[in-house]
């Protein structure tokens, strides 16, 4: 019975503070930011996913790692969702400010650099 409550309030507040609304227009930043990236930059390819939970693939699983350890500085929490596949898994309260961090920690990621760092 506890579950159901819990459950009934976590709907409740969903829906009063518009909290699907906001993942639509945060997972299309993200997403077409991250389209942005790979065009640009080649560093990921294959940008998918519903909401924000989005993946992208890296060219191998060193890349992966290269990337995935540049997020991690960079305050960004990441998981490893294939051997070269990275997935974020953000809360619904994500705002398209914190994916605009993602995009500038993406944006500024070099595999030397990071490298160099690791």
């Amino acid at each position: 019975m506890v579950d159901v409550l819990n459950y009934g309030v976590i709907w409740r507040t969903i829906q009063d503070n518009v909290l699907l609304d906001w993942v639509q227009d945060t997972s299309s930043f993200f997403k077409i930011e991250l389209g942005n990236i790979e065009r640009d930059l080649g560093i990921i390819q294959n940008v998918r996913g519903n909401g924000t939970f989005i993946g992208f693939d890296t060219a191998d699983a060193r890349s992966a790692n290269l990337i995935q350890s540049w997020m991690q500085k960079g305050g960004i929490q990441t998981a490893r969702i294939g051997p070269s596949t990275i997935g974020l898994r953000p809360s619904l309260t994500l705002s398209p400010t914190d994916a605009a961090h993602l995009r500038r920690s993406l944006r500024n990621y070099h595999p030397n650099h990071a490298h160099n760092e690791a």
